[in-house]
């Protein structure tokens, strides 16, 4: 096999793959990027929630942490050291409570709120593009550039191609893994939210919640970022390829990014020292 067979073969290879992208994957990605309350609607969340098993696991872990405090309690009767107030107590049972009982709802309208925040600023960058931010359009607009389809491997456009075919399904993978995580932490938020009920777990739910906001938060991140190549009018210049390739790379690492960015808000230790000096 000489280097020309190897070239075509290597060229049909890129072509089915690009085809097969083209066909399925931005519509897949399309349909899970944005997440909104209805995800509380199909399963498994709507089995899990109607089952209400999660709630009862939480509210069975809260009691084994009374019998903690009680334990504890005694303990520090014995040696004579300081125990949290009873009432105190009691006031933070009662608070766990509901917010254990009540953890899907408020789940959902976090959830809800980030949906509506997306909606907004993608609202404005559809304004500046004149078109839907969504992956179908970034499509369109890749099968639009001029010569593009027919690009040869060894060729740059034939690189770009291969590199945009490669990353998007490396960014389906890992919107595929984000989708699964909040799954994942929606179903367990009755467990976290019983965490705030002692010092010694409280940490878990901090966790929780900083996992649930960053993963949530990429969907806007995204849309900022989608618009870019869909503002661009050009579609044939160099520039809009390079900043094509650019946007897809980011896509890729959008997960790591985003913790990143907001990985000032990481530390619930200012919030909970705010109103004490230094």
């Amino acid at each position: 096999m000489n280097v020309t067979d190897i070239i075509s073969n290597l060229n049909n290879v890129f072509e089915k793959l690009f085809k097969s992208v083209e066909a399925e994957v931005y519509v897949v990605l399309d349909s899970i990027v944005c997440i909104d309350k209805n995800i509380f609607k199909i399963e498994p969340i709507k089995n899990i929630i109607d089952s209400n098993g999660i709630v009862i696991i939480a509210n069975a872990i809260m009691f084994f942490l009374i019998i903690y405090y009680i334990f504890t309690v005694l303990i520090s009767m014995y040696n004579g050291n300081k125990y949290e107030n009873i009432y105190h107590l009691i006031i933070k049972l009662l608070l766990v409570s509901v917010l254990i009982n009540s953890s899907y709802y408020i789940t959902e309208q976090i959830i809800d709120i980030n949906f509506q925040i997306t909606d907004a600023i993608e609202s404005l960058c559809e304004d500046l593009a004149n078109k839907k931010i969504t992956f179908e359009n970034l499509k369109e607009n890749i099968i639009n550039i001029k010569d593009f389809m027919n690009s040869d491997f060894m060729s740059l456009d034939g690189i770009i191609k291969g590199v945009i075919s490669f990353g998007t399904v490396n960014i389906l993978i890992n919107f595929c893994v984000r989708y699964a995580t909040i799954i994942l932490l929606i179903i367990i938020s009755p467990v976290a939210f019983c965490m705030l009920f002692s010092n010694l777990t409280k940490g878990a739910f901090y966790t929780w919640i900083k996992i649930l906001i960053t993963n949530l938060l990429v969907q806007i991140v995204l849309k900022v970022l989608l618009s870019i190549p869909l503002i661009y009018t050009d579609t044939n210049s160099i520039m809009y390829k390079i900043v094509l390739v650019g946007t897809i790379y980011i896509i890729y690492k959008l997960n790591n990014f985003v913790k990143e960015l907001f990985s000032k808000f990481s530390s619930f230790d200012s919030v909970k020292n705010i109103f004490k000096g230094e």
